[in-house]
């Protein structure tokens, strides 16, 4: 019982971190003047990827791989599946931004590097170190590649930008502490029900490190800002590849076997493959693309469990 109440609590407090950092993070980014869908690509994007970043640190340095690699995929999953589905369903998105296009291509890219790693049984640190440079590359890119100076130009003075770098802090703590939590409850829930830690990860942890994306996507559309939504999930997605697992595989390696990780692995190369191809082919994502995600997820966490 004890372990389901530290889950909710772990749950809990990986919401008001991520908030904290997701909030202070886009006022600082504003204030540089970096345009709303590159924000969601980079800035809001990392900051929703940091309980994954967080969970896949603190399970690799326990020896617990399967977790880090089945919280990645299984994340991704979610995000596009479910998180993606449902907002849709809310409410119909517009998508015909390059920014967008050039982000869903660096996800197929990223996606096809670790199915290639998978493949070979190489998720050791030369590919974390491939996977870390992709990500740098990922990053200067967007900052690179696009700027809006439509923005509001009152930028926040000296002491509320400390004021803001604080509170990122604070995030920080409250994240980590909130994921320390997470990982311990869900491996003692998978031992007490004898369910497999990669099913666990790829479904219960996965979902858990989704909220963030999720709680950010409903608020962005509801402020009216839903560039941030396609952007978000796509950054984040590229950064639980790139920077999650590269990081994770710099400070061990991890063992799995393709056909352990099949269903999840297939579902989440269908996924991105969807995205690329709703944006390539149409200027808005509508219910009815939001139903066919969230159908498969459905479909997928039946698989799964």
């Amino acid at each position: 019982m004890i372990d389901f109440v530290l889950f909710i609590l772990g749950s809990v407090l990986i919401f008001y971190g991520s908030s904290l950092l997701i909030d202070n993070s886009t006022l600082i980014a504003r204030s540089l003047n970096i345009s709303p869908i590159v924000i969601g690509l980079t800035v809001i994007a990392f900051g929703t990827s940091l309980p994954e970043l967080v969970v896949s640190i603190i399970a690799i340095l326990r020896g617990e791989g399967a977790i880090v690699l089945g919280n990645i995929v299984g994340s991704n999953i979610a995000n596009i599946l479910l998180v993606l589905g449902l907002i849709v369903i809310i409410k119909p998105i517009d998508i015909n931004f390059p920014s967008l296009k050039q982000g869903s291509i660096y996800l197929l890219i990223a996606t096809f590097c670790l199915m290639i790693m998978i493949l070979n049984q190489q998720l050791d640190y030369i590919a974390g170190s491939v996977l870390l440079i992709l990500f740098c590359i990922y990053m200067i890119s967007q900052f690179k590649s696009t700027k809006d100076n439509d923005l509001d130009a009152s930028l926040p003075n000296e002491d509320f930008k400390f004021l803001y770098i604080l509170y990122i802090i604070t995030g920080s703590i409250v994240l980590g502490y909130g994921s320390h939590l997470f990982i311990n409850s869900s491996i003692q829930i998978a031992s007490f029900f004898n369910v497999p830690k990669l099913v666990i990860s790829v479904s219960l942890v996965a979902f858990g490190t989704s909220v963030p994306e999720l709680v950010t996507s409903i608020v962005a559309v509801r402020k009216g800002e839903p560039n941030f939504v396609i952007g978000n999930i796509i950054g984040s997605n590229i950064i639980n590849i790139f920077l999650v697992l590269g990081s994770s595989l710099i400070i061990s390696d991890i063992y799995v076997t393709f056909l352990g990780i099949f269903y999840p692995f297939i579902f989440m190369v269908i996924s991105a493959l969807l995205l690329l191809l709703f944006l390539l082919l149409n200027d808005k994502m509508n219910r009815n693309h939001g139903s066919l995600l969230f159908i498969l997820y459905i479909t997928f966490i039946y698989l799964t469990l």
